[in-house]
């Protein structure tokens, strides 16, 4: 066998924080995480995508580690090592060459707000959409120069005109006051976006004003996420797709890996038409794990490239997913995820406050509730208003309430369910958001009783659940 110490250093380091242990399963072979590792006259094999190198971080687990030596006890319950992810840029500003560059179009935004905020949005919208479309496919091609600043362009301005330009036309749909209210928001992005491209004080990272338009991932340590849930979820414009939230644990941010649809679904408003084949698409390229496998479980991830700003996973090749037991949801480890007391709502209520400029948040402001009772859910058909009240706690009871959007039908007829079942779900992963100054509380997936995990959005509860209340 040869030494440990002919390993490369990182790889050595890498095995000596991992809590990857080795179990026997017969025939001189061990399991360590989703490789297996036979060990035969001194010398180690894998079956892993590095099998045919000279070491790997299995072997290593197999070979050297002393807790290898008491195989047949329990796991130890160890707290997730600290993770430290890299900080996106710091603060740039714009060289002169690209502000004289941008100066024409910029002026051209300006002039769209002004017309929108002039003649409201109604009035403007059925002639500013073909401008603001015109508008964000030339902000979209000033890409950075092959010399200056990798964030140099209008990305960040190409998406938000975009956004703007999918929210016009719904405001002469069915859903006419959140189609408003986001409308608003994103003209006052835009606008602000514009100012500050022209102040240029040099005081904010360029990747927050101008952005290249193409969102830039970079790699980071292993890390070790657990999922938390899925989302099936329709976007202004058509645009479709699911999500899968996971925990990075030991540093308390919330990642997220989407697929989305190629081109718009003909029955966009039943997910179940089109999410299921997202769901069981995979997570990362070459890894055999799907996106809802990545929602449910626990995995140790290397090579993950992440776009540190939005905090998104790529489906990189490069990422190796090794499957580990997935925690319970009242396991230590998760305690940050979770919403059951005052404290707690206000630490997470801190990161929903509107973002003037449209960043969006480094982690998703997804939480885990513990359920002790819901209470029936009443829907207001004056405001379609559905309204939901959760007892998570002796004395603690969260109310919210859930606007309605044909998109919503499914997750509605869900939660009606749930709200009347004999025995409530043990924990719902929700989403949380500020709407007029009240917190919005968003279930996504729900674990019940019989510790199965149902995704709201995409799934279809029992209707033998319903009990009469």
């Amino acid at each position: 066998m040869r030494s440990r110490a002919a390993a490369p250093a990182g790889m050595r380091r890498a095995a000596a924080r991992t809590e990857l242990v080795a179990v026997p399963i017969g025939g001189g072979a061990v399991r360590v995480g989703g490789a297996t590792v036979a060990l035969r006259e001194g010398h180690a094999t894998c079956d892993c995508p590095m099998g045919g190198a000279p070491w790997c971080l299995h072997r290593l687990v197999a070979e050297g580690e002393e807790r290898t030596r008491d195989l047949g006890g329990r796991e130890e319950r160890v707290e997730a090592p600290s993770v430290v992810l890299p900080e996106p840029s710091g603060a740039e500003a714009l060289p002169a060459e690209d502000a004289a560059r941008f100066a024409p179009i910029l002026g051209e935004v300006e002039a769209l707000v002004a017309e929108l905020v002039t003649l409201g949005l109604r009035r403007a919208a059925r002639v500013s959409g073909d401008r603001a479309r015109e508008l964000c496919a030339r902000a979209a091609a000033m890409r950075p120069r092959a010399r200056g600043p990798r964030d140099a362009g209008l990305g960040r301005l190409a998406r938000a005109l975009d956004r703007l330009a999918a929210l016009l036309p719904m405001l002469e749909g069915p859903d006419v006051g959140a189609a408003e209210a986001d409308a608003l928001r994103e003209v006052a992005i835009t606008r602000n976006l514009v100012r500050a491209l022209r102040a240029n004080t040099g005081a904010l990272p360029l990747e927050d004003i101008a952005g290249a338009s193409q969102r830039a991932y970079v790699e980071v340590p292993p890390i070790e996420v657990q999922g938390l849930g899925l989302e099936a979820w329709v976007a202004a414009g058509g645009v479709a797709g699911v999500t899968a939230y996971v925990a990075v644990l030991g540093e308390g941010r919330v990642l997220t890996r989407t697929l989305l649809t190629k081109g718009r679904p003909e029955r966009l408003v039943d997910p179940r038409t089109w999410a299921e084949g997202l769901a069981a698409g995979p997570a990362f390229a070459r890894s055999g794990i799907t996106l809802r496998d990545l929602a449910r479980g626990r995995f140790a991830l290397s090579g993950a490239r992440i776009a540190l700003s939005h905090g998104r996973l790529s489906g990189s090749r490069a990422t190796s997913a090794a499957r580990r037991p997935a925690l319970p949801r009242d396991d230590a480890r998760l305690a940050r995820h979770v919403l059951a007391r005052a404290e707690d709502a206000a630490r997470l209520g801190r990161s929903l406050a509107f973002d003037p400029l449209g960043r969006p948040p480094r982690s998703s402001p997804i939480v885990l509730l513990p359920v002790q009772r819901l209470s029936p859910t009443d829907f207001d058909h004056a405001t379609q208003e559905l309204s939901i009240r959760i007892h998570v706690g002796a004395g603690v009871e969260l109310r919210t309430s859930l606007s309605f959007r044909e998109e919503r039908v499914l997750l509605f007829d869900n939660l009606e369910v749930l709200s009347r079942s004999a025995r409530p779900p043990r924990w719902l992963c929700v989403r949380l958001a500020r709407e007029g100054g009240a917190l919005v509380i968003e279930p996504l997936s729900a674990e019940l009783a019989d510790g199965s995990t149902i995704d709201l959005t995409l799934d279809v509860v029992d209707p033998a659940l319903e009990v009469t209340r």
